[in-house]
């Protein structure tokens, strides 16, 4: 059996042994500075509110106080806040999927005119910090009615500035490109259209990457925090990054930390059940054929 890129025969020797533990102690060491915030997190929200200000680095608590988590949950109304960002969330990695899809697959495959021109001003907008086009979005938004409604205090000033994502057009893009052309050209013998092809060969080939780009998209857009505040100013609908952050000055730092630790669980959750998945869907952009 081989451990990791070493083999028998070099776990064999004393150089190789030295080598794999020594890698191993590195790799504890990183996963334990990881993981360290999450359970510090996790722990705060256990103590009393005077013990999270005591002096010294005091991980657990002396007397956990479980119920905090519930106290968290009834007056942080987390279930309404759940709900709220799950459509925001759900909805715009939808769009984004949908949006991405047809426009890699337009530049991949129908060869529009000036199509390595609009991959590279999708190249440069990857350069530029999403920060920077903070302010010129939400001027935009703020004057673009649609249906003499405008988009602000609306879930629509979210879902349409997230669905569009040149990190997975260019991602799908090259990938779409690695298709095998005589799949495609067999297709268009029998008669398929453009959309066919996409729906029925495209599509269903790419499952893997785009699973991969859903997991990482709706992790960064649960974790969104400027837009929405800027967008949706009613509390009933605002997402739980926001909602939280307005809440905190009427509680205990302890139910701070418990509703923060609560809030980042579906993210969490999504990464440690779907981490193998990530890994092959990665893996996929670095293995040509």
């Amino acid at each position: 059996m081989t451990r990791g890129f070493l083999s028998d025969v070099e776990l064999r020797t004393t150089t190789g042994r030295i080598y794999y533990y020594t890698m191993m102690a590195i790799l504890i060491v990183l996963a334990v500075i990881v993981m360290f915030p999450f359970l510090y997190a996790f722990t705060s929200g256990l103590k009393h509110s005077t013990e999270i200000f005591n002096s010294g680095l005091r991980l657990f608590p002396t007397d956990p106080q479980w119920s905090n988590y519930q106290e968290a949950w009834n007056r942080f109304e987390m279930i309404k806040l759940f709900r709220n960002s799950m459509i925001i969330v759900s909805v715009a990695v939808l769009l984004q999927m949908i949006v991405s899809s047809l426009a890699a697959f337009a530049l991949s495959q129908l060869k529009p005119r000036g199509g390595r021109l609009i991959m590279l001003g999708f190249g440069l907008t990857l350069m530029i910090p999403s920060i920077a086009y903070l302010v010129p979005l939400f001027v935009t938004l703020s004057d673009v009615p649609i249906v003499h409604v405008t988009l602000l205090d609306s879930y629509w000033g979210l879902w349409l500035p997230y669905s569009a994502s040149a990190f997975a057009i260019f991602v799908l893009k090259n990938f779409f490109d690695r298709i095998p052309p005589d799949i495609l050209d067999s297709a268009r013998i029998d008669g398929a259209s453009s959309f066919q092809i996409l729906l029925h060969i495209v599509l269903p080939l790419s499952r893997a990457i785009i699973l991969i780009l859903s997991i990482l998209a709706f992790m960064t857009l649960w974790k969104d925090y400027l837009l929405p505040m800027l967008i949706i100013s009613n509390p009933q609908h605002q997402p739980i990054t926001v909602r939280l952050e307005y809440l905190t000055g009427e509680h205990g730092v302890n139910l701070q930390m418990a509703a923060a630790f609560i809030a980042l669980m579906p993210p969490l959750l999504i990464a440690i059940l779907l981490q193998r998945y990530m890994v092959a869907g990665l893996m996929l952009g670095s293995v040509k054929g």
